[in-house]
C-alpha cells in the first residue's frame, strides 16, 4: 500500500492537502536557489548600469569641448539626457580662428537613439571640420544616411561655422527648430535657411544662411525637449518662455546664459520627470569687442 498518500491537515480552518510523510527539507534548497538567483539578476542589472554610464561617457567626450573662448567668440552646449543615453547631440570642434557647432536631434529615444549617436559623431569629424560650408556637411550626412535606409533614423540638425574675428556665421538649419538671435537692442531673429531633415529626401538640396554677431548678440539653438517640457498641470514650456528667459540673460556669458536657461526650464517643471532630452548651444560675442 503507497505510503504516500495524501492526507488532510486542518490549517486555520481549511484543509491543506499535503503527500503524507513528506518533509519539508527542500524548502531550504530552493529558497537558496532563489537567492541565487535574485543576486545573479542584481549582478546584471549592476553591469548594465556600468555599461550604459561608460557609453555616456563615451558620447560625452565624443561632443568635444562643452565651452570655448576664441577671440571675441564664446561658445557653450550643454545635453542632459532623460534616460541614459540621449538622442540629443552637440559637436564643438575648432581649427585656428574657425568654429564648427552643431546641435542635432536624432529621431526616436533611448538605446537605439544614443546607438546612432556614435555613427553621426563620426560623419561630423569626417565632413563638419571648421572651415567646411554646413551645406556642403548637412548634404553629405544626409546622403550617407539615406544610403542606410530603412535602418538609419531621420535627424534634424543645426550646424554653424563661426569666424571668431569677424563675428560671421554661415548655418544651415536641417529640419530642426530655428535657433533664436537676440541683438543686444532687443531685436529677434529666426534662423530657418537650410534644408529638409537629414535622411529625409535623398538628394535634397541644402542652402546657407549667413549673419554677423555684433558686439553683445548671442545665438541660441535648442532642442524640442526645451520647447516640450511639462510641468505638473501638462503645460509646455514654449518658445513664447524660451524668448523671455533669454531676455533676462542680458550681460551674462554664454555659460551662465546656457545654465540661467536650464534653471528655468527645471523651474517650471517643478519636479515633474523629463519627458525627452534637453540640449542647449550658445553662441555669444563679447559686449565689449569691435567689429573687424
Amino acid at each position: 500500500m503507497p505510503t504516500n498518500r495524501l492526507k488532510p491537515r486542518r490549517n486555520s480552518g481549511h484543509q491543506d492537502w499535503t503527500p503524507s510523510g513528506t518533509t519539508f527539507a527542500g524548502s531550504s534548497a530552493v529558497n537558496t536557489m532563489r537567492q541565487e538567483e535574485v543576486d545573479a539578476l542584481v549582478r546584471e542589472r549592476l553591469d548594465l548600469h556600468a555599461q550604459l554610464f561608460e557609453a555616456a561617457q563615451i558620447q560625452r567626450k565624443l561632443s568635444g569641448q562643452r565651452t570655448l573662448h576664441c577671440e571675441t567668440m564664446r561658445f557653450a552646449n550643454e545635453v542632459f539626457a532623460a534616460r541614459y543615453l540621449s538622442g540629443d547631440f552637440t559637436i564643438l570642434s575648432r581649427n585656428g580662428y574657425s568654429v564648427f557647432t552643431t546641435l542635432g536631434d536624432i529621431a526616436g529615444k533611448g538605446f537605439a537613439a544614443g546607438m546612432w549617436f556614435t555613427n553621426l559623431a563620426g560623419l561630423l569629424q569626417s565632413y563638419g571640420r571648421p572651415g567646411v560650408n554646413p551645406s556642403t556637411t548637412a548634404s553629405e550626412i544626409n546622403r550617407h544616411l539615406c544610403y542606410l535606409r530603412p535602418m538609419a533614423p531621420f535627424v534634424t540638425a543645426f550646424l554653424a561655422q563661426t569666424d571668431c574675428l569677424t563675428g560671421e556665421v554661415v548655418y544651415c538649419n536641417a529640419g530642426h527648430f530655428p535657433p533664436i538671435v537676440f541683438r543686444s537692442g532687443g531685436r529677434i531673429e529666426l534662423l530657418e535657411m537650410g534644408g529638409p531633415l537629414l535622411g529625409a529626401v535623398e538628394g535634397a538640396k541644402f542652402d546657407s544662411g549667413h549673419l554677423f554677431l555684433e558686439p553683445g548678440d548671442k545665438l541660441v539653438a535648442y532642442s524640442d525637449g526645451v520647447l516640450e517640457c511639462l510641468n505638473v498641470a501638462g503645460e509646455e514650456f514654449g518658445s513664447l518662455r524660451l524668448v523671455q528667459a533669454v531676455q533676462l540673460t542680458e550681460g551674462l556669458s554664454a555659460q551662465n546664459t546656457l545654465l540661467a536657461l536650464l534653471a528655468s526650464v527645471q523651474d517650471f517643471a517643478n519636479g515633474h520627470p523629463p519627458c525627452d532630452d534637453i540640449s542647449l548651444t550658445v553662441i555669444q560675442r563679447d559686449a565689449d569687442s569691435y567689429s573687424a
